[in-house]
């Protein structure tokens, strides 16, 4: 996960963006709205996988035994958090003494710069947007160019949105929004209030990197207003809004109650 330049604001688990005297809903946190069936069963793994693993469970482990998921969860997320940054410390400050624990990661990394040459126009950025009348934030990984002779980008110019992914399960297709949503913000953000217009993007992807493999992958978000992930950012965004805010408003006073019970004589 990048870590944003914009201060921020943990809100009914949903990060805010602190902007302009604003708050606005992270691009991450608008895309946790689509609906995830399969976590359910992922979670009672892991729960099952806990007891496995303490052999004899009472009614006392009950709140360890429900927190493995979230145990689980919290342990990818440092790694992934870490992996972000030392790529941008590889990518901005030139870094060579990586973590032992990030060394499988980095290959990937390093076997992508082998073959793609990229050149970083800007990496780390956070970005303020609007859909539908409704604003946003987010911060991207990178926009890169790649000089690769084997014909994947054909035009050296190309501005590419890079994401950098180190899930176990893979690139999944939700990362179109999330890009979308990027490549279409109005500008990037900087912490003394300034900002600049958002650069052209021609293409997306994402590199995902694992500790045994790694994979460049193009995404088939782009920067139009009509994009259609982008107008699925759009409804998620509203759904967003209506889980924090106007679904408090639906429901007006009691016109009329009683005890439903019988009277007995």
């Amino acid at each position: 996960m990048t870590t944003p330049k914009i201060p921020t604001v943990k809100e009914n688990d949903s990060r805010l963006y602190l902007w302009d005297g604003g708050k606005y809903p992270g691009v991450t946190s608008v895309v946790g709205m689509l609906p995830k069936p399969a976590l359910q069963y992922w979670a009672a793994k892991k729960v099952a996988e806990a007891a496995i693993e303490k052999e004899h469970c009472t009614e006392r482990d009950m709140n360890w035994l429900k927190a493995a998921p979230r145990r689980d969860l919290n342990k990818a997320a440092t790694m992934g958090t870490n992996v972000h940054e030392t790529l941008d410390r590889i990518i901005t400050e030139g870094l060579t003494d990586i973590p032992p624990d990030e060394e499988d990661f980095i290959r990937g990394f390093d076997q992508f710069r082998d073959r793609f040459n990229p050149q970083w126009v800007v990496t780390e950025q956070t970005v303020f947007g609007e859909c539908d009348g409704n604003g946003y934030a987010g911060s991207f990984d990178a926009i890169v160019r790649i000089d690769d002779e084997w014909g994947v980008s054909t035009d050296p110019d190309e501005n590419w949105l890079i994401d950098f992914k180190t899930t176990r399960s893979g690139v999944h297709p939700e990362v179109a929004i999330q890009l979308a949503a990027y490549a279409n913000a109005k500008e990037i953000i900087h912490p003394d209030g300034s900002s600049e217009p958002m650069p052209r993007i021609d293409r997306c992807g994402v590199l995902w990197l694992r500790p045994d493999e790694w994979a460049f992958v193009e995404i088939n978000a782009s920067q139009s207003p009509d994009d259609p992930f982008f107008g699925t950012f759009g409804a998620l965004l509203k759904a967003w809004h209506w889980d924090n805010s106007v679904k408090s408003s639906a429901i007006g006073v009691p016109l009329a109650s009683g005890n439903a019970q019988r009277y007995l004589f």
